[in-house]
């Protein structure tokens, strides 16, 4: 009897984990193809309808947390002029993913045409929908660091 549970249990659960995604770290992939190529409809997919975007900086010795409009950066990474080049290099990421929620948390270093700007880190906080992950949560950090 205990082998049948165990038999069945392990079918349960296989079937289970067959039905989610296992690499919400594409979407984030996907996003940043996008913001590289400045596709504002892509962008505007990779995110839930109620998603936050936020920045975390230190201002005049204080962390700070600044809100930012999802549809303005949208607009800003899509109409931007073809120079300076935009590049966002990303790190090693760090998956988390526990049924249709996942966290994305990966370094980064950006690029103005090839020239070292700043570096930080982003961490997206995904939702799968049944379709796709949608971003729910982007937090961010801007920080001096030392160049290549």
């Amino acid at each position: 009897m205990r082998i049948l549970i165990l038999i069945l249990c392990g079918i349960l659960f296989s079937s289970v984990e067959a039905q989610e995604p296992s690499a919400p770290f594409g979407a984030i992939e996907d996003f940043f193809k996008a913001f590289h190529n400045k596709e504002a409809k892509v962008l505007s997919t990779a995110f839930s309808e109620s998603a936050v975007m936020q920045r975390a900086v230190h201002r005049e010795g204080k962390s700070v947390l600044i809100q930012q409009d999802i549809s303005n950066f949208i607009k800003r990474v899509a109409s931007r002029p073809d120079t300076p080049v935009w590049e966002e290099t990303l790190g090693t990421p760090v998956v988390q993913q526990s049924a249709n929620l996942a966290t994305v948390w990966v370094p980064f270093r950006f690029y103005l045409d090839g020239k070292f700007s700043h570096c930080g880190v982003n961490q997206f906080t995904l939702f799968w929908n049944g379709d796709q992950w949608k971003i729910i949560h982007l937090i961010d950090t801007s920080e001096t660091c030392e160049a290549d």
